[in-house]
């Protein structure tokens, strides 16, 4: 449960949050715990860091994410945590393919690492393959727990230091080399803390405790966090998303429209997500701009906040992804972060057509 892994791990969190601050642009120590630091993660030297656990999306980092574009990155930040691992890997897995990722875990494995992967079990026909590949090279492979209707989180965790999280799948000759997808690069030790504790009680079939954590998680808080950072934005919403069918999310997009936040939408084409036709007449009645675009197919999910804020994850914004799904996802006030999102989006927009 988290609570056990937050104890047992406070001690080695703790350093790592010195080194990363002593390392940082910022400089500074440790205070005890009634004070507080430079916020290497946020975007203002007045944002404060607590020294205490952070139980808010939006709470900053002692290491701030980092996050990429796909294609235009490949699968180097990916396939770089894989070779990296000296002991462990975690995997969770919606859609594995060919590559180097499937390739990297296989081999990891033939090493002698301890390599567990949790593939989803409703893609059984698609998975089956690799499933047996993964388990022949010395992979403890198990199906998703059916309680999910999909296990579609995409994350990999090295030697509980390192993850990456991304919004496509596994699959270097679509997902990872074709689609509009972004791979994020999380090192904050409470945050791989979450991720570890997470996987470990799906892996024994356990609920997790994630009363108190950064991390964007379905089926727990996803929907509130997300309609939260919608409901926050003061003058633009930009929505980069591969469906917008859920109508939580989309009545809070269409409240900061009719309050007058310039709100615009990039979504898949929808040809491939039908919902999208619906979402883009319901919104255009708001006043929303939404186009579409297939150069390159946006299976992206992600969301910009007066282009200070943004979310980015696995999490879809349909009902089955906020209520029914395992997925996980971040908020984040990085600039560097932000800005990696936001420029993907304004060139993408600058390319994309209009809704009929």
């Amino acid at each position: 449960m988290l609570h056990d892994f937050n104890r047992k791990f406070a001690f080695v969190s703790l350093l790592s949050l010195c080194f990363a601050c002593a390392c940082s642009d910022t400089g500074g120590t440790i205070l005890p715990d009634t004070a507080s630091m430079p916020n290497p993660d946020g975007g203002s030297s007045a944002d404060l860091i607590p020294t205490t656990r952070s139980c808010e999306a939006t709470s900053p980092r002692a290491v701030p994410l980092e996050i990429e574009a796909l294609p235009d990155a490949g699968e180097e930040p990916l396939v770089a945590v894989i070779e990296a691992a000296q002991t462990t890997l975690r995997v969770f897995c919606y859609l594995m393919g060919r590559g180097g990722i499937i390739d990297g875990l296989k081999k990891r494995a033939e090493d002698g690492l301890d390599v567990r992967v949790i593939i989803d079990q409703r893609k059984k026909s698609t998975n089956e393959k690799y499933y047996d590949e993964l388990k022949a090279a010395g992979v403890q492979i198990i199906w998703s727990d059916p309680k999910f209707q999909y296990m579609h989180a995409k994350v990999i965790i090295a030697d509980d230091t390192i993850a990456v999280a991304s919004t496509g799948n596994y699959s270097y000759t679509y997902s990872i080399n074709k689609e509009r997808n972004f791979v994020t690069t999380i090192k904050d030790p409470q945050d791989i803390g979450d991720l570890v504790a997470i996987f470990d009680s799906d892996w024994n079939g356990e609920e997790p405790t994630v009363d108190c954590t950064r991390l964007l998680v379905s089926p727990v808080n996803a929907k509130e966090r997300l309609v939260a950072l919608i409901e926050s934005a003061e003058t633009k919403i930009q929505i980069f998303s591969m469906q917008m069918a859920d109508w939580d999310i989309r009545n809070a997009v269409t409240a900061r429209a009719d309050a007058g936040i310039e709100v615009v939408a990039l979504l898949a084409d929808p040809d491939w997500i039908d919902a999208n036709s619906d979402a883009a007449e319901i919104l255009g009645q708001h006043g929303v701009t939404v186009r579409w675009t297939d150069t390159p197919p946006v299976h992206t999910k992600a969301l910009v906040v007066d282009e200070k804020s943004a979310y980015v994850g696995s999490v879809n914004f349909s009902y089955t992804s906020l209520n029914k799904n395992r997925e996980v996802g971040f908020v984040t006030g990085n600039a560097a972060a932000v800005g990696v999102i936001t420029s993907t989006f304004n060139k993408d927009w600058q390319s994309a057509q209009s809704f009929p």
